[in-house]
């Protein structure tokens, strides 16, 4: 079942290096360490997704830590091709100048791996098609 709620970015000084992606179904409250909050319809969808673009560097899984700069972190999220709305950025990762590029660049990439796929599809139908064509009936 789909919920709404809101993917977060969060680091700590006690852990230099990681960031804690979390979901939760309210507004987070504007702490120091929070990087980003953006608000999606399935929050569950999005942190999948999420996870599949830092997967390789995942620390723990069950706190959500993974060993990545807050930049890259509030990047992978914004980029995910779901109905989305930005609720919270840090300036900091806001101004950053590689934010941009890199949310284009996650864009791009989603954009064609489903088009691989999609190619994929549209092949094997019409192969199915030719050869329901050439064995009739």
């Amino acid at each position: 079942m789909m919920h709404s709620g809101h993917l977060t970015v969060e680091t700590h000084p006690d852990h230099p290096g990681l960031v804690r992606l979390q979901a939760c179904d309210q507004p987070p409250p504007v702490t120091p360490q929070l990087r980003c909050a953006i608000r999606f319809e399935d929050v569950d969808t999005a942190r999948m997704h999420a996870h599949q673009r830092l997967r390789r560097r995942l620390v723990d899984i069950d706190a959500g830590l993974y060993r990545v700069d807050p930049v890259t972190a509030c990047a992978a999220i914004e980029a995910i091709a779901l109905p989305h709305r930005r609720i919270m950025f840090d300036p900091a990762v806001e101004s950053d100048p590689g934010l941009a590029p890199l949310i284009a660049r996650y864009r791009t990439h989603t954009r064609r791996v489903d088009q691989v796929f999609n190619a994929i599809g549209i092949f094997a139908l019409v192969l199915l098609l030719a050869l329901g064509i050439l064995l009739g009936p």
